[in-house]
């Protein structure tokens, strides 16, 4: 028999946020438009927003643009002050929607483009869209690109690097079969999930529909393989064995390691259901999934039949855009929400412990939209919110740079923390290439320094930023020694070049 999912809705009071106050925001952006989609944290406490901008040289950005809108991506420090800035695109739209840092210390772009061969775009285009991955290292610099598509509409959500250094992509497409898509056209649009290599070749790819849309929108790597969640209207047809409930359901998919279906799942109401995340539980006796039709929680067994499911009504039309653990185990949902009356958005989150009580929330606006899309965690037990802002100056807004901006917003611990020993850290160590040499102080100017076991000088350059990248791949293997002498301190970390 079908199980309809029962959301229990809690009444949310008044934002009050308690003792979690603004630390610092910044408004990032050029004259026009600049859309942020992704941000990820950096080893040196800072972070890295990705997204496309539709702004040529302007306002705080110093990227000429290069065409419609560009892959845009602009690194900050921890207290927000920006270190650098980067874009890639053709002649067309380019738009960066995932970013995942790498295990080489660089890290992996996805995104789609109609753009040609043009400017820093290398391939042709194919269709309508095409998805377009770029891999740039530690210090930025790119280092391969490749796209795959066909004559129609392919678009990338997701990308993650998984075990043995290659990635997966999950992505929607409406593309016949052709020589980057080999499976068949089943509906409106499908799943389409590519497993490549280190290098971006294809090892594998499948596609999975029915006769409507069905859009992933995350992936999870298990031991064996697999999992891929999204959305589905169609009901069993194509690829598609079972029936759903409504509208949009949710609809997950596991994997072997080679793509091959073993299972699906169809979990949903009569209401359009929407998935943001899949998590998978601690004691790996199951997974938490969170999506809106309000905000939810569903706890299920490792067959996806629910065990627990929570339901948070924040009066408005809500829409959870991002999911995060807390220290002590409760889950962080925030997205935005769209007033009852006026239908402006606003930056909303919650915290949730496992009874499905509201022990923490927050909302920030301003006199614009605003649309919260990644938040962060921060190692001092701070947030990060990190969206798009239409708003101009308000009382967590200071500046404007044009139409649309990406908006970040820095959130201090609930309780003052100890200031950490001043020490550098390198990641990863060993290492076969590059290792990211965390400075972990405040300095106004310092150098590093790589010296052999025998004290010889072999590279020196200055500082510039909280964290430098350093570049043992010309070297043999052994030990070698990184040195960094600011005003502040003269201290040295050993690494181990593979």
């Amino acid at each position: 028999m079908k199980k309809h999912l029962l959301f229990l809705l809690f009444g949310v009071s008044a934002f009050s946020g308690y003792s979690q106050k603004v630390v610092w925001e910044k408004t990032i952006g050029g004259a026009h438009a600049d859309y942020l989609f992704d941000m990820v944290p950096t080893l040196d406490y800072g972070f890295l927003l990705a997204g496309s901008s539709l702004s040529d040289k302007s306002g705080v950005k110093s990227q000429k643009g290069q065409g419609n809108l560009d892959y845009f991506l602009w690194k900050m420090d921890k207290s927000g002050e920006e270190e650098w800035q980067l874009s890639f695109g053709g002649e067309g739209q380019d738009i960066l929607k995932s970013i995942y840092p790498t295990a080489d210390m660089g890290y992996i772009l996805g995104g789609y483009s109609n753009s040609g061969k043009s400017d820093s775009k290398t391939s042709e285009n194919k269709g309508k869209n095409d998805i377009w991955i770029v891999k740039i290292n530690a210090r930025g610099d790119q280092e391969w690109q490749q796209s795959y598509g066909g004559e129609g509409d392919d678009r990338l959500v997701q990308i993650k690097q998984v075990k043995g250094g290659g990635y997966l992509i999950a992505g929607t497409t409406n593309s016949s079969p052709n020589q980057d898509k080999k499976g068949d056209k089943y509906g409106g649009l499908d799943y389409w999930i590519i497993k490549t290599d280190k290098s971006g070749k294809v090892e594998w790819e499948q596609s999975f529909g029915g006769i409507y849309n069905d859009e992933p929108r995350i992936i999870v790597e298990t031991e064996d393989g697999f999992i891929i969640g999204g959305v589905s209207n169609s009901p069993a047809s194509g690829s598609k064995l079972k029936d759903g409930y409504g509208g949009y359901d949710l609809w997950v998919l596991e994997l072997d390691a080679k793509g091959s279906k073993l299972n699906e799942y169809i979990l949903g109401s009569e209401n359009d259901d929407q998935l943001n995340d899949i998590l998978i539980n601690e004691d790996k006796s199951g997974y938490t999934l969170t999506g809106n039709t309000y905000f939810f929680v569903i706890s299920t067994d490792n067959r996806f039949t629910p065990t627990s499911q929570y339901g948070f009504d924040l009066k408005g039309s809500e829409y959870i855009t991002s999911t995060a653990v807390t220290a002590n185990k409760n889950l962080l949902l925030s997205g935005y929400k769209a007033d009852e009356k006026t239908g402006k958005k606003s930056y909303v989150a919650i915290e949730v412990n496992s009874d499905g009580e509201i022990t923490w929330e927050k909302e920030l606006s301003t006199s614009g939209d605003d649309l919260l899309r990644k938040t962060v965690i921060t190692r001092d037990g701070g947030l990060v919110f990190a969206g798009n802002s239409t708003g101009k100056s308000a009382q967590y807004k200071t500046s404007v740079q044009g139409r649309d901006d990406y908006w970040v917003v820095k959130l201090g611990p609930k309780s003052e923390t100890k200031e950490p020993e001043i020490k550098i850290e390198a990641f990863p160590n060993p290492t076969d290439g590059f290792t990211q040499i965390v400075i972990n102080h405040e300095y106004k100017e310092g150098v590093v320094n790589v010296f052999d076991l025998n004290g010889r000088l072999l590279h020196t350059e200055p500082l510039k930023y909280d964290m430098v990248a350093v570049d043992l791949s010309r070297y043999a293997m052994g030990t070698y020694v990184i040195n960094i002498k600011t005003d502040v301190v003269n201290t040295s970390v050993k690494v181990i070049k593979k």
